[in-house]
């Protein structure tokens, strides 16, 4: 290590030295046109000397950044698996859990992962590109309806194709609804979009028993990963409202 660092010191002060050689040269040659041999040497020794001197500043900061970013990246890609694994192999082994002595709705939950797991494994997307986003939502409806047993209303404002940050609009959507329905205790949910030109808005309410979020168990990530995160990472924002007793609401705004 101390020769590594003597090292580096010693190609600093080369440097150093050529830079003030090529300046001083200059200063002492004064280069002429009729002879520009000077000029040259002088330029290439202060080039020289600039490049042994921020040359490793440059390479470090220029590696840090790329590291910085591949990490950045992978935490992401991180957090993406965590999300689906929760809203999807998670829920669904407690819906088993649930339902175990019914060998009908079991096996049926079973398959639905399998197909499911499948078509993300082998990157199959959730939703189309281009599809309808209030047919997208009107199909989390149903699917939560089936799965959980609560009704699930909804109102559409406007509509629009669906895009990568609206696939993470629908998906933070579907987890807020299966909360509601899992956690509420209430016999239905509601959840309103409208799509406006500049963003798209979904709120998801329950009349249900509410709960306060500093009391949430940090195990629990479904709202932290699978809403907020979510939104967070594709350049949305989400906001739950709740108190014990009033029910909840989820805000999930995406531009468009």
């Amino acid at each position: 290590m101390l020769a590594g660092v003597a090292a580096a010191l010693a190609q600093v002060a080369l440097g150093l030295g050529l830079v003030v050689a090529g300046v001083a040269l200059f200063f002492v040659a004064t280069p002429s046109v009729a002879s520009p041999s000077a000029g040259i040497l002088a330029t290439a020794a202060i080039a020289v000397g600039l490049v042994m001197v921020f040359g490793p500043w440059w390479w470090r900061l220029t590696h840090d950044l790329g590291m910085e970013r591949q990490e950045r990246i992978r935490s992401q890609e991180r957090a993406e698996v965590a999300a689906h694994i929760h809203d999807s192999v998670l829920q669904t082994l407690t819906l088993i859990q649930r339902n175990s002595t019914d060998a009908k709705k079991v096996s049926t939950l079973a398959r639905s992962q399998e197909r499911e797991l499948r078509n993300w494994l082998y990157g199959t997307t959730e939703l189309d590109a281009g599809e309808s986003l209030t047919a997208a939502l009107e199909r989390v409806r149903d699917e939560i309806e089936y799965l959980h047993g609560v009704a699930v209303e909804t109102v559409e404002v406007g509509d629009c194709p669906v895009d990568e940050r609206l696939v993470a609009l629908v998906l933070s959507s579907r987890e807020a609804l299966a909360n509601a329905a899992r956690h509420s205790g209430a016999s239905a949910v509601s959840a309103y979009l409208e799509v406006e030109p500049h963003q798209v808005t979904v709120f998801v309410r329950d009349r249900g028993k509410g709960f306060d979020m500093e009391e949430v168990p940090q195990h629990r990530r479904g709202i932290a990963d699978s809403i907020v995160g979510r939104m967070d990472r594709h350049g949305g924002k989400a906001v739950v409202h709740s108190e014990p007793g009033l029910g909840t609401e989820v805000e999930l705004v995406m531009p468009r």
